[in-house]
């Protein structure tokens, strides 16, 4: 979709670049749409709250019957441990709360290794950040014994270890083995399994953030280069990687859920475990637990392994902007539209060469950008049709001086007003990737080789990946609990308004079998497919309605 606009000034294009800027490339979080936005839906029972620790940890059994090995601590109240940690946490019962505060240092970001979820038979997943190894192989006794503890949380105390029991719990490190030992002159690294005896390391081989977002980037591209059609050819979106990088995350899924199901424990990380981690833990869950493939059971899901263990959302995502997205360039002219008189240009716009993020390069944004294409170049031309001498200029806001009224009217306050967090520029390119939108995208593939075992179906999985970027809801806001817990207040939950959804039918999945037999779901890497209806911007409903039409013109 391209748009055209044509006005009798300068000055109004001017004002609708400038509005665009404005409101797209913010430097306080509070600035966002989210918080002027309240969605009230009347008897929703879908606030913040869908999601409570006690709760949900008491429905796997903590603290009693198959998880009497387990206890829950608030050593991280008030985010005193951890800051990207909630403040309630579950860890194995026999270690002290002194134990675990020394444990957490030898973590990266003091991310120590906490349960995540706890099967009926025992088995457990646990999630943490790399240890702190480094170049001269440091060790931590209290992180040993952590790990020794989860690993033997399902033993009857006193037994000795089963026939070769201990070769069977895992340490997932989700890392390419190269990277987690690249990492050791950092100070960081993978463990020294000489000192975890109970258990074996498994790399998976799955790429840092940088990788994904560049991946994504040719996606975008060769969207592009299809013109108005936007269907890339098979050979096309193999060549961009993404897919490859989908069935990485999905053999990693298997490996756990296989593990677990057969009743071992699985610890796992990446490097500060809250993008890869986050991955794995919530898809593997929602293969082992069938409560987690209905809605509710859905978003609780999101708000545990994503909300509250610290994927940072609004630096992933690019919440805040870009203001290079809009900068004013030379354009190539065209001939004036006779009719109207209003110069009318086509132009490519600016692209950013380096390896960034920011407004363009998250999925919402690239796609955005590419249909307000067209205004920018208009607008640019116009500009430049009505200052026939102006050299090419690397910020439109020297226009400005030309029109005061526009410069009060767009002028940033100085101050940061309410919440006190501002997005960091200096990171905002460098940490933008589509990580949740991978976990959106496995979802997917799940649902599409299990159709029966979800209550749910992609119309949910394309709202949210909406609301991940339209910055409407206070959900996909801030980088971790302690960022959010101040700002949460202010702004509605994306679930309050999928309650509000749910009146209908909309999210429904026609071919869920309730009364059918709670077997896991095993990924099979082997069978990926384009999700056309996210990359393509299409709505899977629309093909629904228009059978519907066929069928009742038939008869």
């Amino acid at each position: 979709m391209f748009l055209t606009l044509r006005c009798e000034e300068v000055r109004q294009l001017y004002d609708v670049f400038a509005t665009m800027k404005h409101l797209a490339c913010v430097d306080s979080i509070d600035r966002l749409y989210a918080f002027s936005h309240r969605e009230a839906v009347e008897g929703g029972a879908w606030t913040w709250g869908v999601y409570d620790p006690a709760e949900e940890f008491g429905r796997m059994g903590v603290g009693s019957g198959v998880g009497e090995f387990w206890r829950f601590t608030d050593i991280n109240r008030g985010f005193a441990l951890c800051p990207t940690y909630p403040p309630v946490l579950v860890v194995p019962a026999k270690i002290s709360d002194t134990t675990l505060s020394y444990a957490a240092k030898y973590r990266s970001k003091c991310r120590l290794p906490v349960l995540c979820y706890l099967h009926p038979n025992r088995a457990s997943m646990t999630r943490s950040s790399q240890p702190m190894v480094g170049l001269k192989q440091a060790r931590s006794v209290q992180d040993e014994k952590l790990v020794e503890a989860i690993l033997a949380s399902s033993e009857p105390l006193g037994s000795a270890p089963r026939f070769n029991y201990e070769r069977s719990n895992i340490i997932i490190d989700a890392r390419p083995t190269t990277n987690a030992v690249v990492n050791r002159a950092v100070g960081a690294g993978s463990e020294n399994m000489e000192h975890y005896k109970r258990c074996r390391k498994v790399y998976l081989g799955i790429d840092n953030i940088h990788v994904m977002r560049d991946a994504l980037n040719r996606v975008v591209e060769a969207i592009e280069s299809t013109g108005d059609s936007g269907v890339v050819a098979r050979i096309q979106a193999a060549r961009t990687g993404w897919l490859r990088h989908i069935e990485n995350i999905l053999v990693g899924v298997k490996t756990i859920v296989l593990a677990i199901d057969a009743g071992h424990h699985v610890v796992v990380h990446c490097s500060d475990g809250w993008d890869r981690t986050a991955q794995l833990t919530s898809l593997a869950q929602l293969c082992l637990d069938p409560y987690y493939r209905t809605i509710r059971g859905f978003a609780v899901l999101v708000e545990k392994e994503w909300v509250s263990f610290g994927h940072q959302f609004s630096l992933r995502c690019g919440h805040s902007g870009h203001p290079e997205r809009f900068k004013v360039s030379r354009a190539k002219r065209q001939a004036a539209d006779s009719a109207e008189g209003t110069p009318v240009v086509e132009e490519e716009s600016e692209r950013a060469e380096e390896a960034g993020g920011g407004y363009e390069f998250s999925m919402f944004g690239r796609f955005a950008t590419k249909a307000l294409r067209g205004v920018q170049s208009r607008i640019t031309s116009a500009i430049q049709a009505a200052s026939e001498n102006l050299e090419d200029v690397d910020d439109p806001d020297p226009f400005l001086a030309e029109y005061p009224e526009l410069q009060a009217k767009y002028e940033r306050p100085t101050a940061n007003g309410g919440n006190g967090f501002k997005f960091g520029r200096t990171k905002h390119d460098h940490e933008t990737s589509p990580v949740f939108q991978q976990f959106l995208e496995c979802v997917y593939q799940l649902w599409v080789q299990h159709p029966t075992m979800f209550e749910f179906n992609e119309v949910l999985l394309l709202d949210l990946f909406y609301h991940l970027h339209s910055a409407q809801f206070g959900t996909f806001l801030g980088n971790c609990a302690r960022e959010r817990s101040g700002f949460a207040g202010g702004t509605s939950s994306v679930w309050t308004w999928v309650w509000g959804q749910l009146q209908g039918d909309k999210y429904l999945n026609p071919l869920y079998g309730e009364d059918e037999p709670r077997r896991v779901v095993v990924p099979d890497p082997g069978f990926i497919q384009y999700w056309s209806a996210l990359f393509s911007c299409h709505d899977p409903t629309l093909k629904k309605d228009e059978e519907a039409k066929s069928s009742e013109n038939l008869n």
